[in-house]
């Protein structure tokens, strides 16, 4: 099977006459900003893209051809990035690292020269060996001068075009910082923006250096807010500092994230994608920034794409739970369970602990490549956490957890199709492992998988605790010791996973926003 047939294609619809004339004008500009980014990210998975896209365009292959769109290089990332095209392995430090470097060369490199360390450790820098040898970092700004440079001008006029004022202030502001290598203002006001677009564009996600996972890739999301159902959210986002202290852990752990101002939420339709939110796993929310010192002075904002989280339960969740769950879980199952699943994981990255004990270092540098399952191993048991919580306090009825509980046990085999080298993928293996340990989820006669709510509500506080405690001592030994049991697959489970080849791994999404002439539209 090509990687290409591992996924729906989905036309993903836009209502023209929920966007107003003005912003009519600004979103094809954004949009063409945002398609600077691909090429770049295509060179940030492998230096090595643009020669393997030629040559695949050359066989005139279209699933070939389809299969490198969708995995951004020849490499398939369900099957352990196994290559599907050539011979060659996907280098763990993808485009960001000399390819002959390891690890001990880059360490003993910066403890040689502390004072080039920042940089050569820093979210937006490549590492370069220069002639004589030596290691040097280099800005994205000058590593990707040419696209960046056209996205800024295309910022420029779209920032000229639109006469919101805080959307034009955040794209002059990104648009600069695109030509910095310094995001921080920018970030900022894109939290305050108060505009019906949502347009998110810069180096945000490490999950492509799995050498240190400190490189970011560039993404985009191009959306349109909306604004009835962005408002009900609010009420969670007041309740971030009652979410803090209700999690079971010590006050020291508490204390390392300090009070912030509510974090908003927006809930919007996706008119466009580009760079990592393109390729590979459709994102079904995200909260951003991820800069520890933005969020310290400014906070996050989350964002639900709800057209995306309805794509995804019809065409790929429904299916898979109608083969794995029994027939009382999933009766159960429901697309406002899957939502609120989504809003509440998003509420989990901003709590808990926010840096390691006694050295006060962050907890992505000190668990480096495994830090994003065991963060989104956290922010998934947060949220069936906080389920349990809101239903202690009367806001979640015993049928919604009954939902909340069947639809996120159809989750689990869902993501754990992305292959085991994913890190949402591993951090779900962990919760299906954990909760069948403690009794908490079952299977059957039939093999149908069930389980116990009030059992889920236990064992995801004890989960959560660990989870937190890992982060917290910062230790790598330990956090693969916990990876190493709990992130793996069953050969039970993997064979029937590997059975469900006439069910989507996720979709290639199709957007009509994107076609020539959309917005002329009367």
């Amino acid at each position: 099977m090509f990687a290409c047939e591992k996924f729906a294609k989905v036309d993903i619809r836009t209502d023209i006459h929920a966007i107003d004339n003005e912003d009519r004008r600004v979103l094809p500009l954004l949009i063409r900003a945002a398609a600077c980014l691909n090429p770049i990210y295509l060179r940030q998975v492998s230096s090595l893209n643009p020669q393997f896209k030629q040559e695949i365009e050359d066989t005139h292959s279209q699933r070939l051809i389809d299969s490198f769109n969708i995995m951004a290089g020849p490499w398939d990332r369900f099957e352990g990035d196994k290559p599907f095209y050539g011979t060659i392995e996907k280098p763990l430090g993808a485009g960001f690292y000399p390819s002959d470097m390891t690890r001990d060369q880059f360490e003993a490199w910066c403890a040689s020269h502390p004072d080039d360390e920042a940089k050569l450790r820093s979210f937006t820098t490549v590492i370069r060996r220069q002639a004589n040898g030596d290691l040097v970092a280099v800005p994205y700004s000058e590593a990707y001068a040419l696209e960046l440079k056209k996205a800024a001008d295309l910022l420029h006029e779209a920032a000229r075009e639109t006469r919101n004022p805080s959307l034009s202030n955040y794209l002059m502001l990104r648009a600069k910082a695109l030509l910095s290598n310094d995001y921080a203002a920018s970030e900022a006001a894109w939290i305050g923006l108060d505009s019906n677009i949502e347009f998110v564009f810069g180096p945000y996600e490490t999950y492509e250096d799995q050498l240190f996972g400190y490189k970011a890739t560039y993404e985009s999301f191009v959306a349109y807010k909306i604004a009835e159902e962005s408002a009900r959210l609010r009420h969670i986002a007041d309740l971030a500092e009652a979410m803090q202290l209700a999690l079971p852990m010590s006050d020291e752990m508490r204390k390392t994230r300090t009070p912030q101002a509510p974090s908003p939420f927006v809930v919007a339709d996706l008119l466009s994608t580009a760079g990592e939110a393109r390729f590979g796993i459709q994102t079904l929310a995200f909260v951003l920034p991820n800069d520890p010192e933005v969020i310290g002075q400014y906070g996050t904002k989350k964002v639900m794409l709800r057209n995306i989280q309805h794509a995804k339960f019809d065409a790929i969740l429904r299916p898979i739970a109608a083969r794995f769950l029994s027939h009382k879980a999933m009766s159960k199952i429901g697309f406002d369970a899957f939502f609120r699943h989504t809003i509440l994981h998003e509420t989990g990255h901003s709590l808990g602990v926010k840096v390691v004990a006694h050295t006060g270092d962050s907890i992505i540098q000190a668990l480096a490549d495994v830090y994003a399952p065991i963060e989104e191993c956290k922010a998934d048991t947060i949220s069936t956490f906080l389920s349990f919580w809101f239903a202690e306090r009367g806001e979640l009825t015993r049928e919604a957890l009954d939902e909340t509980c069947a639809t996120l046990l159809a989750g689990f085999f869902r993501s754990l199709r992305f292959g085991l080298t994913q890190a949402h993928a591993r951090a779900n293996a962990i919760q299906l492992n954990y909760y069948m340990a403690h009794g908490a989820v079952t299977i059957d006669g039939a093999g149908l998988f069930d389980y116990d709510i009030d059992a889920i509500g236990s064992t995801a506080k004890k989960l959560i605790a660990e989870v937190l405690d890992i982060q917290y001592e910062g230790s790598r030994q330990r956090a693969n010791d916990f990876l190493a049991q709990y992130a793996i697959l069953s050969p039970d489970i993997s064979s029937r996973l590997e059975a469900l080849n006439d069910i989507p791994i996720d979709i290639a999404c199709q957007y009509e926003a994107e076609r020539d002439g959309f917005f002329d539209a009367s």
